[in-house]
């Protein structure tokens, strides 16, 4: 049974020879509650983070980089 579950999951690499990331192809074929379990949340509190890095990012003035490049992106948007 183990046998035949990692011919079924290595059986499409031998299409795949020409990729380069051989750990793009292993993790494609992994069942997608693999990576479910193997998260280790460290601070839950997902508000307070967003909270955090909103403060930061008005704080430190990206806000105005953000705007400034919507605007200058949209003018040249328009001339093309």
């Amino acid at each position: 049974m183990v046998v035949n579950a990692i011919q079924i999951m290595t059986g499409s690499w031998a299409t795949l020879v020409h990729s380069s990331d051989s750990l793009a192809v292993l993790f494609s074929k992994l069942p997608m509650w693999s990576f479910v379990l193997a998260q280790q949340v460290s601070d839950p509190n997902l508000i307070g983070q967003a909270q955090k890095a909103w403060s930061y990012f008005i704080q430190s003035g990206q806000i105005w980089a953000l705007i400034v490049g919507a605007i200058v992106g949209y003018f040249i948007r328009g001339m093309v």
